[in-house]
């Protein structure tokens, strides 16, 4: 092996060792409001693992975190990828912790509220992240708790997720900051009033449906112009990733961005003006409509 060679090895290899994982949350300083706090987990699926790895890269000592999930699998998989103590028993964890994330499905709820609110004791603090279970109904089976609803979106799952929180009439200024902190552990934190929550729901929580389902067509139109799938796929995401950081960094709105692309009888503009035609801004809008009103419709209490 020459010497140009060993250079360009050692290069790659330095190169390697910077890039971050673009899955792994940016690991930032453990927030005050979580330290020597104890968090259970109740449910340790997709958001669950979300929320373990965020808090384990801001440096949260496993003895201060557990979780519970009912899934022999899942157990197997965060000891596995976490290597943290997961127990079957949901009032175990319960009794351990001074912050209680519910993180299963909104179908669970009842029967697991059921379970555990004889055991759920006030200054325990109640997070719920499932979508669609309102304050009410958690006030109703928990009264005298101090709750918190949030609702994340998918991106949380490699620590780019948007969450927005809520609180519930009994909960503090230090329980704002719980919240913060522990969902700031895997992306950006906004509070609203609760009446938001389907809108919200509709833009950012369905949100990732809607990017996903544009590359989708967008892999489906390069496959058809004859490009090889695995550029397609490079170009389409690379694109996409530059794109959205131009959108974060630039001070012009999305509207100004579209035309500093699209000059004056270019191909932008051609293909443009075929989604206009089409009507496509006017059925986006329908469908992100249509989600909201079905989030209405699927709200408990």
């Amino acid at each position: 092996m020459g010497r140009g060679a060993r250079g360009e090895g050692r290069g790659r290899a330095l190169a390697s060792m910077g890039k971050r994982d673009p899955s792994s949350p940016v690991s930032r300083p453990l927030p005050r409001a979580l330290r020597g706090t104890r968090i259970g987990i109740i449910g340790a699926g997709k958001m669950g693992q979300a929320l373990i790895k965020g808090l384990l890269a801001q440096g949260l000592s496993r003895r201060f975190l557990r979780a519970a999930d009912a899934s022999p699998k899942t157990r197997r998989e965060v000891r596995r990828r976490f290597h943290l103590h997961v127990s079957d028993c949901a009032i175990e964890v319960v009794r351990q912790s001074e912050i209680i994330i519910l993180a299963v499905r909104p179908q669970q709820f009842p029967e697991l509220l059921e379970e555990l609110a004889p055991v759920i004791m006030r200054p325990q603090l109640v997070i719920s992240i499932a979508a669609g279970i309102t304050l009410r109904w958690l006030k109703q089976r928990l009264p005298g708790i101090p709750l918190v609803r949030v609702m994340p979106n998918l991106p949380a799952t490699v620590g780019s997720g948007f969450s927005v929180i809520t609180l519930g009439p009994l909960a503090t200024a230090r329980h704002r900051a719980i919240a913060r902190s522990l969902f700031g552990a895997v992306g950006e934190v906004c509070e609203l009033p609760e009446r938001y929550f389907d809108a919200l729901t509709a833009v950012s929580g369905s949100g990732p449906a809607y990017v996903f389902f544009l590359v989708q067509t967008w892999e489906e139109a390069a496959r058809a112009l004859g490009l090889p799938a695995a550029i397609a796929t490079q170009a389409i995401r690379q694109t996409l990733e530059g794109s959205t950081h131009l959108l974060r960094e630039s001070p012009e709105g999305a509207s100004v961005l579209v035309e500093q692309v699209a000059s004056k009888g270019g191909t932008t503009e051609a293909a443009l003006q075929v989604l206009a035609h089409r009507r496509v801004q006017r059925y986006l809008v329908e469908a992100i409509m249509a989600a909201a009103k079905r989030s209405k419709t699927l709200a408990w209490g």
